[in-house]
């Protein structure tokens, strides 16, 4: 498979994202020193720590040029507090404007790379390897893969999904459905090599290896299906505990699902991991 030079750019929702709270912020910061009308004129300078007290000393300066200032004693403290936080306030305004233009301009920018292919005409781009694939070259590549999974035994029972894969049980069949519906390239018991607790190398078959296509991101998804069985909780427990020893963990490179016979696993809660994992570009 064809190794990208450059991952595509998934940071895009989460700069709109930013930008919309730095607006949020200096909105807020904005109201604050217009509508405050009891912020008081002038600036707070604070003078070296006292040899004796080992306190700061505070001065109020309404001029520029006036280098010292009218001492604060401790009984106005409160002004030294009132005069810092607005010299705070209309720094960080500043710094929050700066901030905002820089991204607009970023995300004015953001997808000049990946345009320099597809702005071009299908006849050169059949011609040129482009340093970010396309989603449906990256995808295409992927699922071209081919692999030997668990063989099933001779009389093992198996299930056919909509794609006519065998598959050991129902619920591997509607999660199987479920990634096909959504468009989710995913591979039936693709080898893993992991190392046990020895240190020693195995070859291991999750139930689904799934990829997010946005940013190229593999899952390992496994599905216990009996979790009300003791002795079979107890060897998932064991083979989550061997996933973290090779640094597979949910939530980061793991998707897992559960049922019991009383609480059987759904299309509608299949759905819901899908769109968590799959449908964001920051996963």
């Amino acid at each position: 498979m064809q190794k990208e030079l450059l991952p595509p750019n998934t940071i895009k929702e989460q700069m709109e994202c930013w930008l919309a709270q730095l607006s949020i912020a200096l909105n807020q910061k904005q109201k604050q020193l217009n509508l405050n009308k009891d912020i008081p004129q002038g600036h707070l300078r604070i003078a070296q720590l006292s040899k004796k007290t080992q306190k700061p000393q505070y001065y109020h300066y309404t001029n520029p040029k006036d280098k010292k200032g009218r001492f604060i004693p401790r009984k106005e403290t409160k002004l030294a507090v009132q005069l810092a936080q607005k010299d705070y306030d209309i720094s960080i305004i500043k710094l929050l404007k700066k901030q905002i233009s820089q991204t607009r301009q970023y995300l004015k920018n953001i997808n000049i790379i990946s345009a320099c292919y597809t702005n071009l005409s299908p006849a050169r781009q059949q011609l040129i390897t482009p340093v970010t694939l396309t989603d449906e070259q990256y995808a295409e590549q992927w699922q071209s893969v081919s692999w030997q999974g668990r063989p099933f035994a001779q009389d093992e029972h198996y299930l056919l999904t909509n794609r006519n894969e065998k598959v050991r049980s129902k619920s591997e069949v509607l999660i199987a459905n479920a990634l096909a519906k959504h468009g989710i390239a995913y591979r039936y018991e693709y080898p893993q090599t992991l190392k046990n607790s020895q240190n020693k190398i195995i070859t291991f078959y999750p139930d689904f290896l799934c990829l997010n296509i946005k940013t190229r991101v593999e899952y390992i998804w496994e599905h216990f299906g009996l979790m009300d069985n003791s002795d079979y909780a107890q060897k998932a427990v064991r083979k989550l505990q061997f996933y973290a020893q090779n640094k597979i963990f949910p939530g980061r490179n793991l998707i897992i699902t559960m049922e019991t016979q009383t609480e059987p696993l759904t299309p509608q809660f299949v759905d819901t991991m899908i769109k968590e994992y799959f449908y964001s570009s920051t996963r």
